[in-house]
């Protein structure tokens, strides 16, 4: 355990010591990603002592059993900043979580969907106003007007109309999804597409079948194709047998009074992959929060990532977020992403669940902070960890520069 956390604690400080190529350099070429668009911007004064603050926060969470164990991948500006596994993937074995330890992301899956979307949408695949029945022509609602007005772009800001939820309880039950969604037409609308947020998994998953048929490739080939191998994410996969073969992945666990419980891995949510089926590890994480902070263009457009971060729906203030968010001012719905105004800013959100994982992943298109957070429990301490990053920033390290700019000006 002595030698684990050494080596660890070398990876941190390396992360500060050298730029992301060269730190590719040391750790068994997890960042062969390359790009000429990457400008080295001096970082914030009070970035590291953050950044390290934070590590000791996320150490000490889970030695206090918050979780038995979690990963992080922290960028700024083109940099990663910090990339670490902590704690061990199965309580009560000594097999520690690296920042290739492989996590489930639930519902942070509906970003990749979006912004595979996107790409489409730039190669003149699709566009986000193409009504579904253009390319699902047995597509049926219970009102078929609304059925034939029914755009990706409701499907993918859950504003298909349909309630809450929709048949998420089969998907938790175990059900496919190709047996769940010719029911959508059953189902009695409560608002026509467009007027209303409603939280999907079923519905939202149809983005599948349309890039399946406008396209002629299944979707996780296309996820793979156009996300995945060309930002290297060598760990990233949206099955389930490559999940449960992979030799590092995390263990599910859920709570049993004051420790934990391991689970068995399940295929639960896999067929619905654009809403819950991408698994991935720290290392993917920080490939694609710097594609997703603008520093892999030639991968996802900047057009892409402003489609899909633009507010379409307001949703709820929930508790949770008026607690954990300084300054929360409003929150909505993008497209696969939630947009929170916070301190003056547009965070990009989402967070995800399924049995015995938590994930969380933000970034702000503004000032190029990027954070995930991945734990391999139903932990609470998942709702805290990235607004209170995120919080720290904009208080300090975006306070100081604001003052900077402001005495260069004078």
């Amino acid at each position: 355990m002595k030698l684990h956390k050494v080596f660890t604690g070398f990876i941190i400080l390396s992360v500060f010591g050298f730029s992301t190529l060269e730190l590719g350099s040391i750790s068994d070429s997890a960042y062969e990603v390359k790009s000429a668009s990457i400008v080295r911007s001096p970082k914030p004064k009070g970035l590291d002592s953050l950044v390290f603050a934070y590590d000791r926060f996320l150490t000490h969470s889970i030695d206090s059993l918050k979780s038995p164990g979690a990963a992080i991948a922290l960028v700024y500006k083109g940099e990663i900043i910090l990339l670490k596994g902590y704690g061990v993937k199965q309580f009560g074995v000594a097999d520690s979580v690296d920042f290739h330890t492989a996590f489930r992301l639930g519902s942070v899956s509906k970003g990749f969907a979006s912004i595979l979307t996107g790409i489409m949408v730039e190669e003149g695949v699709v566009n986000w106003d193409d009504c579904v029945k253009n390319y699902l022509s047995d597509f049926r609602m219970k009102d078929t007007s609304c059925a034939n007005h029914l755009t990706i772009r409701n499907i993918l800001s859950q504003t298909t109309g349909l309630p809450e939820h929709t048949y998420t309880d089969m998907l938790d039950n175990g059900y496919e999804y190709d047996n769940i969604k010719g029911a959508l037409a059953n189902v009695p609308l409560i608002a026509k597409p467009g007027q209303i947020y409603t939280y999907q998994n079923v519905a939202y998953s149809l983005i599948s079948d349309i890039l399946f048929n406008a396209s002629g490739k299944d979707y996780n080939n296309l996820l793979q194709e156009k996300i995945f191998s060309p930002l290297r994410m060598r760990d990233a996969s949206t099955d389930y047998t490559s999940f449960y073969y992979n030799p590092n992945t995390a263990m599910p666990h859920l709570r049993a009074g004051t420790t934990w419980k391991s689970r068995p891995k399940n295929s639960r949510y896999y067929s619905a992959s654009p809403a819950s089926g991408v698994n991935a590890s720290a290392s993917d994480m920080a490939k694609w929060l710097l594609a997703l902070t603008g520093y892999y263009p030639e991968v996802l457009p900047d057009k892409t990532i402003e489609d899909i971060s633009y507010p379409e729906i307001e949703t709820p203030r929930k508790k949770a977020y008026r607690i954990n968010w300084k300054d929360l001012q409003k929150t909505y719905y993008g497209m696969g992403w939630r947009v929170f105004e916070v301190n003056g800013h547009n965070v990009v959100y989402h967070g995800g669940y399924v049995e015995g994982f938590r994930s969380e992943i933000a970034f702000d298109p503004e000032s190029k902070i990027g954070i995930a957070v991945l734990f391999n429990s139903n932990t609470a301490l998942a709702s805290q960890c990235v607004p209170k990053f995120i919080n720290s920033f904009f208080s300090n390290c975006c306070a100081e520069n604001r003052i900077s700019l402001y005495a260069q000006n004078q």
